[in-house]
Order: structure tokens, then sequence, then C-alpha cells
């Protein structure tokens, strides 16, 4: 397999996983065109996956605080959403908690409404 075949594939696969795009067999993504909301929501992403809930926000929050722009505020709410989805065990897990879900929403909210 060659190198762009195997960029390609990679490409598709992020589209795919993480930032749940439909695939069309005729449609390539192109890793350069990818802007920086899409690179901080594919790490967000497998930070949750991995079970990094805190140094997610962590990240998030830096950026929130960098650029505060309305893709990152959407970015912020879709991080939350999928952490009210984990369970409890799971949030244990990732030493993290539903009470600082709703607190980082909060957060989110006041920080966005500045």
């Amino acid at each position: 397999m060659n190198i762009e075949r195997m960029i390609e594939n990679l490409a598709r696969n992020i589209a795919k996983t993480v930032l749940n795009k439909k695939e069309k067999s005729s449609e390539k993504i192109n890793l350069n065109q990818l802007g920086s909301t899409d690179i901080l929501q594919i790490m967000l992403n497998r930070l949750v996956h991995e079970g990094n809930y805190n140094k997610a926000e962590d990240i998030l929050f830096e950026e929130l605080h960098k650029k505060g722009s309305e893709d990152i505020y959407k970015i912020a709410i879709e991080f939350y959403n999928s952490l009210l989805e984990k369970s409890d065990k799971e949030l244990q897990e990732g030493n993290f908690t539903r009470a600082e879900i709703y607190q980082g929403l909060e957060d989110v909210k006041t920080i966005f409404e500045k």
C-alpha cells in the first residue's frame, strides 16, 4: 500500500469516527483542510475515549480563553453532552463527576456571554 493511499484512509477514518461525517465513495478528505476547531474536536474526542476527561476539559478551557468563538462554544457543549452520556462508573474511573459537568457547562456559558 502506498503512502498516499494510507493517508487517504487515515483521513477517511478520522472523519468517519471522530467528526461523525458520512463517507461518500467519491469524496476524499484532505488533512490539510482540517481547521483548528476540527483538530480541537479530534483531540477532545480522543481524550474522552481514553477516559482523560480532566485533560480534555483543561484543553477546552484553554481554547475558550484564547479564542472564545461560537465554534469553540459548540464544541464545548458537545464535549459536556458526551460526558453526560457516560455512566457514573465511567466518570468515576476518569476522576470526574456529574457535578463537574454541570459546573463546566455553567463556566462555558459565563465565558461565552462575556
